[in-house]
This record gives C-alpha cells, structure tokens and sequence, in this order.
C-alpha cells in the first residue's frame, strides 16, 4: 500500500512523475514547468482553486520571462532581482505540488471508483469527513469517508471489509441509482462505526474495555459486509426474474405465431 491510497507506490510514483520532472528542472525554459503540472493535476483531480493557483503562477512565471528579456545583456539591479524571482518561483511552485501530492493522489483514487464532482479546495473534501453525519447523502461523499477510514485505520479485517463494501455499493449504484441513494440511508452508521474504531484506536488504550470495543465494532463491519452482500444479491435476483419472466412471454409469442416449436 502507497503512503497515501491503498494503491501500490509504484502507481503513487507514477502519477508523480511531472512533479519530480518539474523538481529536477531547475532552470526555466523560458519559464518553470510547475504552473502547467499544477493545470493537469487540476484537471484530473477536478479542484476548482488549484486551476486558479497554476492560472496565477503562470502570470508570474511570464512576468518574470519579460523582466529577464527587458534587462538581458546587462548585469543591473532589476536583472538581479529576476532571478532572484524566478528562484523564488521555483521553491512556491514546487513546494506547493509536493504539498498537493496526497490529496492529489487521494482524488485520482476515488475517480477509480466513481465520476468526480468539481470541489473548491482540497481542504473541502477533508472538511466534508468530520461532517454530521446527517449530512451523509451523496454517494461520493459516501465512499470519500470509506476511503478516509480506511487509510486511517490499522486493521487490515476492516480494510477487506471496507473493500467490499466499497465493490458492493459501486455493483447497486450501477444498477439502480435510487436504489443506491436508499442504501445510503440504511447503511450510513457504518461511517460512524468506523469513525469510532478509530477514534479507540488512536487513543492507543490496551485495557480490556478498549480491545472488547474494538472487537465489537470489527464484528459489526464484519456483518455489515454481509448483509450488503446479501441485499445487493438479493436487487440482482430480482432483476434475473424480471428478466426471465420477459423472456418467457418472448418464447410463448414465438410459438403462438408458429415462429418456434415447441
């Protein structure tokens, strides 16, 4: 598992390959590579404030290439004070994607899973896990907070579980997404199950209070993996009997008009 998504590093390092290209090229030609990494990963991870963020350096990396051009063939203050941005630049920039790695490789994760919706910031998605839980009503935000516990949680039971659950929600909102939107409904304590492991978990207690909790709290995931499998068994049963019962009118109409014997 990557330090960031249940992924491998190897898919982490790979998506993280312009930020170390961007890192290695010190010397802008005409200007730092930065404010376009920062535009694709905009893009990617649909994050409405990094666009404005690469928009705005790319103005000052532009500038900058002006300034350099306007002062070039003499060593002056105004030719000293342009490089001196542009080193400046450079650090911002590339700071900034290093900070930007997690959240970015964290978002390419969830649009695995399911379509991205446009955010404002990074710090909105983790804003939206310590939310109410009454507020739970999106299935992305669902499977966000699945994706948080998970990482956050050191019990590789849970993770399994979580997987399925995530695999099996995925399943029933592929087919019916009302259907979907009802079990979110149903099955919404789950992410307040988790939340509370890890709140236990963290609190690094080894009393028997602590461990029968914890236990407890495991055996109800455990179970809640069940019983989505089984609903989610029971919607795809339902629909091999619609099918089937259409099906079975389809063969009699053929007979009926001697296009099949019987």
């Amino acid at each position: 598992m990557g330090f960031a998504t249940k992924k491998p590093k190897r898919w982490e390092l790979r998506q993280l390959t312009w930020t170390f290209i961007s890192i290695a090229m010190f010397i802008p030609f005409p200007v730092h590579i930065f404010p376009f990494v920062m535009l694709s990963q905009a893009k990617k991870s649909k994050i409405r404030s990094w666009y404005a963020t690469g928009i705005a350096l790319l103005m000052v990396e532009l500038a900058l290439f002006a300034s350099f051009v306007y002062f070039f063939g003499a060593i002056s203050q105004g030719m000293l004070l342009t490089l001196g941005g542009y080193v400046t630049s450079y650090i911002v920039g590339n700071g900034m994607l290093l900070n930007r790695a997690k959240p970015y490789l964290q978002r390419l994760e969830l649009g695995e899973m399911r379509p991205l919706a446009w955010i404002p910031t990074a710090s909105s998605r983790n804003r939206l896990q310590e939310l109410p839980q009454a507020t739970l009503d999106t299935p992305q935000l669902f499977i966000e907070r699945l994706l948080h516990w998970r990482k956050a949680i050191n019990n590789r039971a849970i993770h399994q579980n979580i997987d399925k659950i995530i695999h099996l929600f995925h399943l029933l909102e592929q087919r019916d997404k009302m259907e979907a939107e009802k079990f979110l409904v149903r099955h919404s304590t789950v992410v307040n199950v988790l939340m509370k492991y890890d709140e236990i978990e963290n609190s690094r207690l080894n009393n028997q209070v602590a461990i029968e909790s914890k236990k407890k709290l495991e055996e109800v995931i455990a179970k809640a993996a069940i019983a989505i499998e089984q609903e989610v068994t029971n919607q795809f049963k339902a629909g091999i009997l619609d099918v089937s019962a259409e099906t079975d009118v389809y063969i009699q109409t053929l007979k009926n008009r001697n296009l099949l014997k019987d």
